[in-house]
């Protein structure tokens, strides 16, 4: 199966890794989008897109960040996995 071109975007504009605070990683066939440091600049409309000559997938999820002083347990993360019968 071939693999799929992966774009990934935040509120619209494809999203920059940095490789220290934002980064982006594939294992097998999940796209992992990691932000350390967060802050509440990091909250949007995040949409990943998967592509190959099989068909096109399209995910997007909305991220809010809790701003500090809040109390909340959970680690920022944004995970999204690419599946689907067309991929």
């Amino acid at each position: 199966m071939p693999e799929p071109e992966v774009t990934i975007c935040k509120d619209g504009t494809p999203l920059q890794p940095d490789g220290s605070r934002v980064t982006v990683s594939q294992v097998d066939r999940q796209v992992i989008v990691q932000v350390v440091q967060t802050t509440v600049d990091d909250a949007g409309e995040y949409t990943l897109t998967a592509v190959n000559d099989r068909g096109k997938l399209h995910h997007a999820v909305t991220v809010e960040v809790i701003p500090a002083g809040v109390e909340y347990v959970g680690v920022p993360c944004l995970l999204v996995t690419v599946s689907g019968h067309c991929l």
